[in-house]
């Protein structure tokens, strides 16, 4: 192998297990021959002082295996074919506006100082009097890993990647763009990951991951984010506003405390999965999201007043286990502002999938739950058509009361026929069209003033004539609403 340019000793590069002067490895790195294109390789060292490749371009890839550094590794607006810090142990990496041609590869590497508690990613506005901007001052900010702006032509693997800091950000990556997948297997973070307004071309892929939060607000990926099978965080995981293709999933997943939620406003994705291991210990917030196929699983929907759907819509809902509609509806109140889009939205992914029942129902549960906020006497008039006739979506419920009400009339004056108007009967006398007739308040059937009943009679008529009213009205009412809303 030929010298390094600026080489000192003969036997360079030195053997596994030797401790060389960061100063000595920057030379070996930078000094090569321009042109050069064959990766150069470094295994198991011990770097004392700093390693700063800032602002340099190389021409070739570079690999810092198993190797242990005393001091942060400096990196930024490095551009280099490849980088491979692979088992590698160091303080922290700061690699903002890195351009990498290739992959960059932190399989299995450790950061920080050890032994550090998980810091949950919290709600700003939980434990301050005045809300938090929730966006990174990134130039106070810290962060063990650093990739701010940052260039990945191919994948960024961070497979097995152990972070141990106290600092709130384990990842710090603001707009970070990779070229092909991101691969985060297994990775273990104290703090969070901010991937706030990044692209990744192809997956994010943190399955059984352990992190202390996600913020990937604005998150652009196209072939999918899978946070699944066995991925945990303790704090806030927030995909706001982020445009996913294929699947987002949580399957499996935990969110648990002191701060596990997700915050999913304003997520555009075909196929959303919130199937978890267990309910989250936080909210689940859906608010204007817009999804094809939300997939979820009852055993582990959200506590009442832990859930937020308006202007939630979805065309078709799935389910581990099969979801009844009256148990769905029990979902939508979970949140406490639920308002009639979401009961109108929820109907109409069961009409569309042909479940007219089903939609009638929900609809049904909606003048239901709005009534509740009506004054008293929106809420009696409220009931009374409830039990009438079920806001007009139980439409046999009406007629069942027009049976019963005609046959407990026909069935009194039957025994107790009432006297005939002038003393002499103009027809035959019949209970069952007298009752009719003084049931149905428009049309007459001529019995209503052929017979003049007093007494106890006379307050019968009076019920069954009052009863008509307020059945006929409460229909047209109920009618008019179906049209109107439904």
């Amino acid at each position: 192998m030929a010298r390094n340019r600026g080489s000192r000793r003969p036997d360079w590069p030195p053997g596994r297990g030797a401790t060389v002067d960061a100063a000595r490895l920057r030379e070996a790195i930078t000094g090569r021959e321009p042109g050069r294109e064959d990766s150069l390789r470094f295994e198991g060292l011990r770097v004392q002082g700093p390693l700063d490749l800032s602002r340099w371009r190389l021409d070739s890839g570079l690999a810092l295996v198993e190797c242990e550094f005393d001091t942060p590794l400096r990196l930024t607006e490095l551009t280099v074919r490849g980088l491979d810090l692979s088992r590698s142990r160091m303080p922290a990496v700061s690699a903002d506006r890195i351009t990498v041609e290739g992959e960059l590869l932190l399989r299995g590497a450790r950061l920080g100082g050890g032994g550090a508690e998980s810091v949950p990613l919290r709600d700003p506005s939980a434990t301050e009097t005045v809300r938090a901007p929730r966006r990174v001052r990134e130039g106070s900010t810290g962060g063990v890993l650093r990739l701010a702006d940052a260039r990945i032509s191919g994948n960024l693997v961070l497979d097995d990647l152990d972070v141990a800091d106290p600092g709130q950000w384990s990842v710090l990556a603001p707009r970070l763009n990779i070229g092909g997948t991101l691969h985060a297997r297994g990775l273990q973070t104290s703090g969070a990951l901010y991937l706030r307004d990044a692209r990744v071309s192809y997956a994010a892929n943190l399955d059984g991951a352990q992190v202390g939060g996600l913020d990937a607000t604005g998150l652009v990926c196209a072939g999918g984010l899978y946070a699944d099978w066995g991925f945990r965080s303790t704090g806030q995981v927030l995909l706001r506003g982020a445009d996913v293709g294929g699947v987002v999933t949580f399957h499996d997943s935990v969110l648990t405390a002191p701060a596990g939620s997700l915050l999913l406003s304003r997520l555009r994705v075909p196929r959303l999965r919130l199937d978890l291991r267990e309910p989250p210990a936080g909210p689940v917030v859906l608010q204007d999201a817009t999804v094809d196929v939300l997939v979820d699983s009852e055993a582990t929907w959200p506590p009442p007043g832990a859930l937020s759907l308006e202007g939630f819509t979805y065309k078709r809902l799935e389910s581990i286990r099969p979801v009844d509609v009256r148990s769905r509806t029990g979902w939508l109140t979970r949140d406490p502002r639920v308002g009639a889009g979401s009961f109108e939205q929820l109907a109409a992914s069961y009409q569309a999938a042909g479940d007219e029942r089903a939609a009638r129902v929900v609809r049904h549960a909606r003048e239901r739950h709005l009534r509740r906020h009506d004054r008293l006497t929106g809420r009696v008039w409220g009931l009374l058509q409830d039990v009438l006739f079920g806001y007009g979506y139980a439409p046999r419920r009406a007629l069942m009361w027009l049976l019963s009400l005609a046959a407990a009339g026909s069935l009194w004056f039957a025994h107790h026929p009432p006297r005939p108007v002038g003393g002499n009967a103009s027809r035959a006398w019949d209970p069952v069209l007298y009752s009719l007739d003084l049931l149905i308040p428009v049309a007459s059937l001529g019995y209503r003033g052929s017979w003049d009943p007093v007494g106890v009679d006379k307050a019968v008529a009076i019920v069954l004539v009052v009863s008509g009213w307020v059945l006929a009205t409460a229909v047209v009412a109920g009618a008019r609403r179906v049209l109107g809303r439904g």
